[in-house]
This record gives C-alpha cells, structure tokens and sequence, in this order.
C-alpha cells in the first residue's frame, strides 16, 4: 500500500542490475530461481539465531557485530532480485505465462521457507515453542491468503494493487526493520548493559505478533474490497480505477513505441 507510492522510484534503483543481466543474457526463470535460492540461505539463518543474530564473537577484527546481518541481508538481496526479474522479462522480450507462474509459484515459497526458518529458530514466541509453531503457522497462512485472494479476485476482473496495509513489498520491508532493531537492542545490551537482554528478548516475539495482525488486517480487507466490487456497492470508484489503468496502459504503450522507434533508428 505504502510503496506503491514510490514505485515510479524502481526503474532507477534496478537500472544497472537489469541492464547487466540483458548484456550476458541471463533468463528471467534463471533470475527467479536464484532469488528463491537466496531467500532459502536468508531462512537458513534465521533458523539458527545463536550462529547469526545472537552471536557477538569477535569472528573477525573487522567483522565484530556484523555477523548477524548476514540472514537479513540475504533476505532483503532476494527481495531485491526478484524485482529485477520481470524487468528483465519486459526488456528483453521475454515475458510468458510460465515465467509468471514460476516467480509467482517461487514467490510463495519463498515467504514460507522464511516464515519456517523463524519458527525452526524459535524466534516467534521464544518462551513457549507451542505458541511459537501455533504463531508462525497461523501467519504463514495469512500470508498466502492475502496472495491468494489477489489471485482469485483479479481473475473476477477486481483490481487489488494497493488494498491492505502489508502487501509483499511491505512485508519485506517490515520484517526487516523488525529483525534490525532486535539485532540492535541485543547489540548495545551486550556492549553497554552486561547482556540483561539476553534473558527476555521479548521486542521480536511482540513485533512479529503485530506482524501477523497487520497481516491479517490486509487478508480482511481484500475480502471486503472484493465484496464490495463484485457486488456493484462502490461502482463510482470502481469507473475511476478502471480509467486510471486505461491511461496508464495507453501511456506504456506510447513509451514503448517510443523506445523502439528509437533502437530502430540506432
């Protein structure tokens, strides 16, 4: 919902990226894949909190206290990827209904292998690890509920971009902000305040639950969107977004002729 407002922000930020993987011919399946093997490695170690996150030993001089953003940098790095692969699709001619179904299919997966690697960690709900699997589980199936119902509702015709607070991009962005500030409380504990921390380690634990809540404030509120649509109750909004769309196709059209009667010229 938020980001969509900084979309027009993406073709900078993956420019270069993009451009590189059309120079040595890298597939958009390709890139799909290596994103989810990426977000696999992320979940990985999130599974083992007292290897990556937990741990403050000196691994080396220069690496003290980094260790533990390795899971999350792997994290955000696969997130980043997997925008990079449609771009790719678009530039290079090779968008197809499979290639969409991988990154969609790869997609899923990958929120749950990192959903897993959190609850196989026991970072969830560290003091119980019932209510720790009981958590996860039920936030692992938000989760691939609020894909889903954008899925079956766009099949109805029923536009979803933007509805609910933690759409995917969201999500990322959340949990990474989430696990950073855990590192950090833990980190300037063990630095400043002789590890008191360690015995409570509550802020993700209550993060997350909040996590999950917003998650599902999103799954209802795409059910509602949809209600609403598909029953005529709101059809002066509805006449306003198809409109939107039909202009913002018409104008990727004309830059596209644009571009190509420009590499035509070259």
């Amino acid at each position: 919902m938020v980001l969509n407002n900084f979309r027009y922000l993406l073709p900078k930020l993956t420019k270069g990226p993009v451009n590189l993987c059309v120079k040595y011919n890298i597939s958009p399946n390709a890139i799909s894949i290596i994103g989810f093997v990426v977000s696999s490695i992320a979940a990985i170690g999130f599974a083992f909190p007292s290897i990556f996150l937990y741990n403050y030993s000196p691994i080396a001089s220069w690496f003290y206290w980094w260790w533990a953003g390795i899971p999350i940098f792997l994290f955000f790095f696969g997130g980043y990827i997997d925008v990079i692969d449609g771009s790719v699709a678009r530039k290079t001619g090779k968008s197809s209904k499979f290639g969409a179904f991988l990154d969609s299919t790869l997609d899923r997966l990958s929120d749950a292998i990192i959903i897993l690697g959190l609850m196989y960690g026991q970072l969830i709900f560290i003091w119980n690890e019932n209510w720790n699997y009981l958590i996860g589980f039920m936030s692992l199936i938000i989760m691939l509920l609020i894909s889903y119902t954008r899925s079956r509702a766009e099949l109805e015709g029923v536009k979803m971009a933007g509805i609910g607070l933690m759409e995917r991009g969201e999500r990322y962005f959340v949990l990474v902000f989430g696990y950073v500030i855990e590192w950090a409380i833990f980190a300037i504990d063990t630095q400043y305040f002789e590890g008191s921390y360690s015995n409570s380690k509550w802020f993700f634990p209550v993060f997350f639950i909040i996590y999950t809540l917003l998650c599902l404030q999103t799954l209802l509120a795409r059910i509602r969107w949809t209600y609403k649509w598909l029953n005529n109750k709101m059809p002066e909004k509805v006449a306003e977004i198809l409109a939107k769309d039909a202009e913002k196709a018409k104008n990727a059209e004309n830059t596209e002729n644009t571009e190509n009667t420009e590499n035509a010229e070259k």
